[in-house]
């Protein structure tokens, strides 16, 4: 199958940085002319190679869209297929697709494979490669000198409609700045909400130094990874991505941080509510003043408990904080006000599924 495909893309989940497939999944990737590109949790798995795509499904930018719709032939390494990596099915197009996992269960669990491989994501990597010998895939127009200058020319930085007003921030923009002033060696935990848009603007080392909790949809779980991830890497800084809401829940571990002296740098997603709820129910057309909050600073909070705290409200005032951010000596907490207009990509994939509008 992957022989007989002329444009295939190489899928990889976090099975595969676990079993340490990275390098047999590139080698494979040569050979046969692929594209990479990974699920979520797989997220910079690939960073730095001329032919990555970032992330499929839900957190796609659109360059990846753009190029896995090209795509003839799908080989997946260690990845669920959730309705997050297939846009609810839309990510990828009507295409053979061979799933390989070390579970059986996991093959055809959420998406149908065309053909199963049940191995380790890094043995069977090799395995294929060693099946394919030099020249078996010919043709590589994925790999043709205009799709390399076009992957290098895209900007996911400019891949949005910047919606900043004089006192809230568009949560594209402000992931795209806070990439920027951020240390290059952290790790990333996020908690769950419409702000979860950010999450393929801020980069991380690798899929292990990544991590999402949003199981069950639930909100308030992220604070207690991250003290958990911080203290196990106090080398380097851990950086929470939480919502209003989810710190509401949460609050007290503020003082747990400065206690313990555990080294983290908080940014708080403050979109005054219950973002998700919010646009949910404007998407229906229902009232929502009950997921709205009232606009409470939450820096002066941060700062009593002993952080380094700052309210930003502009793009400027985020400049003004990049000394705290490019290295963080303690806990840090930017209380970053959010334009409650801006719908992550997702929540409209949500609306459409539910309502058969997808």
């Amino acid at each position: 199958m992957l022989r007989a495909s002329k444009k295939p893309i190489i899928v990889a989940g976090r099975g595969a940085h676990l079993a340490g497939a990275k390098a047999a999944i590139e080698a494979l990737a040569e050979r046969c002319g692929a594209l990479l590109i990974t699920t979520a949790k797989g997220k910079d798995m690939f960073r730095g190679h001329p032919f990555n795509l970032g992330i499929l499904g839900s957190f796609s930018h659109s360059m990846a869209r753009r190029m896995v719709d090209q795509a003839d032939c799908a080989v997946v390494f260690g990845a669920g297929l959730n309705f997050l990596t297939m846009s609810f099915g839309a990510s990828l197009p009507p295409v053979p697709l061979i799933q390989v996992d070390s579970s059986r269960a996991n093959i055809g669990r959420y998406s149908h494979a065309d053909v199963a491989v049940v191995g380790d994501a890094k043995l069977a990597a090799e395995a294929i490669l060693a099946a394919l010998p030099p020249g078996a895939n010919a043709e590589q127009p994925f790999r043709s000198e205009e799709v390399r200058g076009m992957l290098a020319a895209f900007d996911i930085d400019t891949d949005f409609q910047p919606a900043n007003t004089p006192r809230t921030v568009d949560m594209h923009s402000l992931g795209a700045a806070l990439n920027k002033l951020l240390p290059e060696q952290k790790n990333i935990v996020y908690d769950a909400g419409n702000f979860l848009g950010i999450l393929p603007y801020l980069s991380v080392p690798g899929p292990g130094h990544f991590k999402m909790t949003s199981e069950f949809a639930s909100i308030g779980l992220g604070f207690g990874t991250a003290l958990g991830v911080a203290t196990g890497r106090p080398d380097i800084p851990t950086v929470l991505v939480i919502g209003d809401g989810g710190l509401l829940m949460t609050m007290g571990e503020l003082e747990t941080v400065v206690r313990e002296d555990i080294p983290l740098v908080i940014i708080l997603m403050n979109d005054c509510a219950y973002g998700a709820e919010l646009h949910f129910l404007r998407m229906r057309s229902l009232p929502d003043a009950k997921s709205a909050f009232p606009d409470v600073d939450f820096a002066p909070v941060a700062a009593a408990f002993g952080f380094e705290a700052r309210t930003i409200r502009t793009l400027e005032d985020l400049q003004a904080a990049a000394p705290l951010l490019r290295s963080p000596q303690g806990p840090v907490f930017l209380d970053c006000k959010l334009n409650a207009d801006v719908a992550a990509p997702f929540m409209s994939e949500f609306y459409a599924f539910e309502t058969g509008k997808h």
